[in-house]
């Protein structure tokens, strides 16, 4: 009985951390052809902090910064999940909610190299995934989304 105990009170733990999300933390992202990077810095004290995202080209040249920080520390965005798209044209990466914002509103951003821009879309799950020509993810409504990829 008491095996049994231990196991449930393990399997409900383990149940409670999946739904919560894994940050990225600090560290680069590379694109896959090697031209461009992403250094993601995390900051703040939020559950996964808050972000800045530099992009730079393959000779260090700075492209853009997309900084998530708060002047409190708390409530600002962290970077979730970061990817290159497989053509290197887009860089995408899901935003923790902050304390100001209800738990299951995130937010995905996508720089475009082409534009050297970054545009926000609400999602309803941090988690995206590539396809050969499109983005997948869940939107703010919660119903799964798949957006064409243009390339360069």
């Amino acid at each position: 009985m008491k095996l049994l105990l231990i196991a449930f009170t393990f399997l409900l733990g383990g149940a409670a951390s999946a739904q919560a999300p894994v940050c990225f933390g600090t560290g680069e992202v590379a694109s896959p052809d090697g031209q461009l990077s992403a250094r993601i810095t995390r900051l703040g004290r939020s559950t996964c902090g808050e972000s800045r995202i530099e992009t730079f080209s393959v000779d260090g040249h700075l492209l853009s910064i997309a900084d998530y920080t708060s002047s409190d520390g708390m409530n600002g965005e962290g970077v979730v999940q970061a990817e290159w798209s497989p053509d290197s044209q887009f860089l995408v990466y899901s935003l923790s909610p902050p304390a100001s914002r209800p738990s299951g509103h995130y937010t995905l951003a996508v720089y475009s190299r082409k534009q050297n821009k970054v545009k926000l879309l609400p999602a309803g799950k941090p988690e995206f995934a590539f396809t050969a020509d499109a983005l997948e993810m869940t939107g703010g409504d919660g119903k799964p989304v798949r957006m064409k990829l243009a390339g360069p």
